[in-house]
C-alpha cells in the first residue's frame, strides 16, 4: 500500500471573527496555524480517529514540520474553506497541504506539514495503523 500519492480532499469551512485578527485588523500570523490545526482535527475526527480514539489507543498525530506561506490578507466576516489533502505517506511519515481559500476561491494561504503517527506511551513515531491511514484520507474504507 505504501507509498500513496494524494488523498481525496477535505474542506473545513470557517467564519473568521474578531478573535482572529491582530492590530492591523486581519487574521494574525500565528491564528492561522489555530485555524489549520481547528481543520486537522476535523479531518481525522470526522473519519472515525478523535481525541477519545488517541485516549484509547496511545496514538496519535504529531508534527514534524510546517512551512506557511501568506499569501493574501484575511479581514473580519470573511468565509474561508480551509482545504486539506494528505500528498503522501510513506513509512513513518505523510506529508500534507492545507489551503486556505476565499470567497472569491483565491489562496489566501499555504500550508506543508511533515507528520507521523506518535505512540504516547513509547514516545516515538510508528508506522500507521491501518484507522489512521483512513483517518488521515490514504484509504477509502478500514479494512
Amino acid at each position: 500500500m505504501l507509498p500513496f500519492t494524494q488523498s481525496a480532499t477535505f474542506l473545513y469551512p470557517v467564519l473568521i471573527r474578531e478573535h482572529h485578527l491582530d492590530t492591523f485588523g486581519h487574521v494574525n500570523n500565528a491564528t492561522y496555524l489555530e485555524l489549520l490545526e481547528s481543520a486537522r482535527w476535523e479531518f481525522i475526527t470526522s473519519r472515525g480517529f478523535g481525541l477519545k480514539k488517541i485516549q484509547e489507543s496511545g496514538l496519535g498525530p504529531t508534527v514534524l514540520e510546517i512551512q506557511i506561506k501568506f499569501i493574501r490578507e484575511i479581514r473580519l466576516r470573511e468565509e474561508v474553506i480551509i482545504e486539506s489533502v494528505t500528498l503522501s505517506y510513506e513509512k513513518k511519515i505523510g506529508k500534507l497541504r492545507q489551503m486556505i481559500r476565499n470567497a472569491d476561491q483565491h489562496i489566501c494561504c499555504e500550508a506543508h506539514m511533515t507528520f507521523g503517527l506518535f505512540n504516547i506511551e513509547e514516545r516515538k513515531l510508528v508506522l500507521p495503523t491501518p484507522e489512521w491511514l483512513y483517518a488521515v484520507g490514504i484509504t477509502d474504507t478500514l479494512k
